[in-house]
């Protein structure tokens, strides 16, 4: 009964002219659903495409609509296990799950699961770095080449074995070309001529490498030879969305991920860089790539940023502390060399994180160049019960020339800096001008570095 019924499939489809056919075969006891994705942009971002009930041996998947062509992967419900594989219009795949292994009748995919089961034998390797990012080692890009180096150089090795058999156009080539072109780059911000050389060549228009998670690391690498500074990325932006045609279906992509990168605190003078990035590419920009919403929504944003940029005094903030004695930021500053302002929630993951890490910052600035900061923090979480505000503070030790206020749940304090998230840190001078927008512990110390640079120049 069982080959009648992918018998009648087989002809069902054929009747159907189908674009694509798979014919997937799951043996897994354990699970009863498994999903099919396609991959876009990135690993993160998917379209969804099937939910299939594990209750028969075969199951048969197909489309009349062309596709572009790109990577899809079945994963199962339960064990979570996840099987890539490669999908060219008009292709008719024989799929079989069994274990912890994938088959097909595609000789393309066989390299691409040969490849992807040499990859998964380096897993130590992978297990080892994120062991040491866990510690907070610091990996520079040659740091981190040198560290893989033994498992890039094997799947280089069987990359330049698999290309010569693989036609230009397929998935597999560009999708192996641009692991070539990666593993081939280690981003150098002096080094201008491997920078323009990374990007020759690259067709950001490519239809099919927008169904490939190297896209966006092809974006992310040609941008990691730039400073992380606003003016400098900014450059970088402009040589990659020049390279993108407006109506190509990886612009909105590409024009999101640059959003997200511009918000970044951990880039210099982000605030500034985000307004111009929205002035240039979203509001006077003819492209409709965004949707009417999205637009408006980052033209709001970069607006009331905008309004945050243009403050040369912060705005006066009178609040009382966790004794109810009221406290006066910039008397507080004028007593300080420079003064954090920080805005935080009690229960928020990241400020639990952030606000600890920016006072070690400050206090290693303040033994090595001998300067006096204060730390004027601002509970930014209407409601919260005030037990939970004193154990933060006890928790993360954050006394030191420190104080504490309460904001209230209606201020226009919060509109005035801009404050809707958390945390969000600005540096004042004793003056209590801001000096500083945004900032996170990284991009403090890069400026208190420039500090220490000038002081060096003039006292050499």
């Amino acid at each position: 009964m069982r080959y009648t019924l992918f018998f009648f499939l087989l002809l069902l489809s054929a009747c159907l002219q189908a674009q694509y056919k798979i014919n997937l075969q799951i043996n897994a006891p354990k699970d009863s659903i498994a999903y099919l994705r396609g991959v876009v942009f990135d690993d993160k971002n998917y379209f969804p495409k099937d939910t299939i009930r594990i209750k028969k041996n075969v199951v048969i998947l197909q489309s009349k609509k062309p596709i572009v062509g790109g990577m899809y992967y079945v994963q199962l419900d339960k064990s979570k296990q996840r099987f890539y594989f490669i999908l060219e219009n008009n292709d008719n795949l024989s799929l079989e799950i069994r274990g912890g292994e994938i088959h097909s009748n595609n000789p393309r995919n066989q390299v691409y699961f040969q490849y992807q089961k040499l990859a998964k034998s380096f897993e130590v390797i992978d297990s080892l770095y994120d062991a040491e990012v866990g510690r907070g080692r610091k990996f520079s890009y040659s740091d981190k080449a040198a560290f893989f180096k033994v498992k890039t150089a094997a799947l280089a090795a069987f990359r330049k074995k698999a290309l010569p058999k693989l036609n230009p156009s397929e998935v597999l080539h560009i999708y192996f070309s641009a692991l070539n072109r990666l593993d081939a780059s280690v981003p150098d911000k002096k080094n201008y001529a491997a920078r323009l050389a990374f990007l020759k060549g690259l067709d950001f228009n490519t239809n099919k490498l927008l169904f490939i998670p190297t896209y966006k690391e092809l974006v992310s690498e040609y941008m990691g030879y730039y400073p992380t500074q606003a003016d400098s990325l900014l450059k970088g932006v402009d040589q990659i969305l020049s390279r993108v045609n407006c109506q190509s279906k990886s612009y909105p992509y590409v024009l999101n991920y640059f959003v997200q990168l511009m918000r970044n605190r951990n880039v210099q003078n982000n605030t500034e860089g985000f307004v111009k990035f929205v002035n240039t590419y979203v509001e006077k920009s003819s492209c409709n790539a965004l949707s009417a919403t999205v637009k408006k929504t980052l033209i709001d944003d970069a607006a009331r940023l905008n309004k945050v940029v243009n403050l040369a005094k912060s705005p006066a903030i009178s609040l009382p502390d966790t004794t109810g004695v009221t406290q006066d930021l910039h008397q507080f500053a004028a007593s300080f060399d420079y003064t954090l302002l920080a805005f935080y929630a009690p229960t928020c993951d990241h400020c639990q994180k952030e606000v600890p890490e920016m006072d070690s910052t400050m206090k290693l600035i303040e033994s090595r160049l001998n300067l006096s900061l204060g730390r004027f923090y601002v509970c930014n979480e209407p409601g919260v019960p005030q037990a939970t505000w004193r154990k933060f503070i006890s928790d993360y030790k954050i006394t030191t020339n420190a104080k504490h206020v309460e904001l209230p749940s209606v201020s226009d304090i919060r509109t005035q800096y801009d404050a809707f998230s958390n945390p969000v840190f600005f540096l004042l001078n004793r003056a209590g001008e801001i000096v500083a927008r945004r900032i996170s512990p990284n991009t403090l110390r890069k400026y208190f570095a420039e500090i220490q640079r000038q002081r060096m120049a003039q006292n050499p």
